[in-house]
């Protein structure tokens, strides 16, 4: 049996290759026809959830973290 190739994937916030990345949707004005999804490496994730606790709009923000 042939095994599945395994992609890397790319973290839109900080550009590094990850075998896994995550997107947190949790905005009540969240509005998906407006706003691009953003795929967070694991580092990335826990930042934006981080400012977000700490009162940031949404911890988007682009470029390094």
């Amino acid at each position: 049996m042939t095994e599945p190739v395994k992609r890397k994937l790319v973290c839109d916030t900080c550009g590094q290759e990850v075998g896994q990345v995550r997107r947190d949707v949790v905005d009540a004005d969240y509005n998906a026809i407006t706003k691009p999804p953003l795929w967070n490496c694991e580092r990335c994730y826990e930042q934006k959830r981080a400012r977000r606790r700490e009162g940031g709009r949404d911890g988007a923000g682009g470029g390094s973290p």
